[in-house]
């Protein structure tokens, strides 16, 4: 009798026991409120100018310009021209009047990086990807250490648009 007691105490005692939650695999609950987050390095409307695409909650904008919320969306149509992959989207402006911006990417992960983020932008799922995929990293969108303390999911919701992270 004395030797079931033994086991069933250890059993209780047991790290395995204490530890029911993954620890550093779990997400935080606010890692998976408040919509997709995520940035994007592109050019905007031609090539080489460079701008940063964000998506947070239910906002899309390019920093230090401005952007557009869920509801103004219209529409989204892609072309390739060699190696680039021109993005355009539709959009009704504040002013009223239909509108269309476009983000071009040279990088075929990058875009397809891009394009998963807008597509659960568009449908509002708050799964904490692409962000994830590498530990404190962008995954593709890596900038060559300029993303450093830049992962959307650790970071506060940004609240003003002007704010730039990008030189």
């Amino acid at each position: 009798m004395r030797k079931y007691i033994l086991i069933a105490s250890l059993f209780f005692l047991s790290p395995s026991a204490a530890l029911a939650d993954f620890g550093d695999a779990d997400f935080s609950s606010s890692a998976t409120s408040g919509g997709p987050r995520s940035y994007h390095d592109a050019w905007c409307k031609r090539i080489k100018n460079e701008c940063r695409i964000r998506f947070q909650g239910d906002s899309m904008w390019v920093e230090g310009q401005g952007g557009i919320k869920t509801n103004q969306y219209l529409g989204y149509r892609y072309d390739v021209d060699g190696r680039e992959t021109y993005n355009y989207i539709r959009y009704r402006s504040d002013a009223g009047g239909e509108k269309q911006a476009l983000f071009l990417f040279a990088n075929t992960n990058a875009q397809q990086e891009f394009l998963r983020a807008f597509l659960r932008w568009k449908k509002q799922t708050s799964e904490p990807l692409p962000n994830y995929r590498l530990p404190a990293s962008q995954g593709v969108q890596d900038t060559q250490g300029r993303d450093k303390e830049m992962n959307p999911y650790e970071r506060p919701a940004i609240d003003d648009w002007k704010e730039k992270t990008i030189r």
